[in-house]
């Protein structure tokens, strides 16, 4: 996976469950949210705000206005549903080196992984250019694969089990990462094709994975 860093010193017993919904008080479950939506802190004022959603590599695929003192933002999935095409790569080609224990189904699936960015265009030329992200990030990613796809494999540093599952198509891939308390000092993490479409923008935090 040559687009994921890692960064250690989780506490023990830590979960991790980025854009995960909250109960609401008194314990009743909120409603789902309908349409596709990125929620962040209030977005700062002065020079425009525009919410990306970026390759690997950096090249935007999708961009849209935030506005300002806004916690939310609207996105169109349809506007990003036919840009895999020439960018998509074998899933198994993510998987880093060294790593052991792997199984993938099925080989070849055609996998791209898509993360947002948020950022303050203070130059005002309309790129995204270095500096002016904001310090935001979510560690769920904006997934396609051309086929639903399991896959799982060990890393021995850090010392993580990961476990895939995409749906076949356009999904929200979820992120969880977590370490039990069986003394293996062994990290879990997954990304998992999850509704709703809703993705959290929050401060950077010391996790062992983007």
């Amino acid at each position: 996976m040559k687009h994921l860093c890692f960064v250690a010193g989780l506490l023990p017993l830590l979960l991790i469950a980025c854009a995960q919904g909250t109960a609401s008080v008194g314990g009743t479950i909120p409603d789902l949210p309908t349409g596709a939506e990125v929620r962040s802190a209030a977005v700062p004022g002065g020079a425009p705000v525009y919410l990306s959603l970026l390759t690997g590599g950096g090249e935007s695929l999708y961009q849209t206005t935030a506005a300002a003192g806004s916690t939310v933002t609207a996105v169109d999935p349809g506007a990003w549903k036919s840009k895999f095409t020439g960018r998509t790569v074998a899933a198994e080609t993510l998987i880093p080196a060294g790593a052991t224990n792997t199984s993938i189904s099925p080989a070849g699936a055609q996998v791209l992984l898509l993360h947002w960015t948020m950022w303050q265009d203070t130059n005002t030329n309309g790129a995204l250019d270095d500096g002016e992200a904001l310090a935001l990030l979510t560690h769920d990613r904006v997934a396609y694969s051309d086929k639903a796809l399991s896959l799982s494999f060990q890393t021995a540093a850090p010392n993580m089990v990961q476990t895939w599952t995409l749906k076949a198509g356009w999904s929200r891939a979820a992120h969880y990462v977590y370490r039990p308390d069986d003394g293996k000092n062994q990290f879990q993490r997954s990304l998992e094709s999850t509704l709703p479409q809703r993705y959290e923008l929050h401060i950077p935090t010391p996790i062992t994975s983007m």
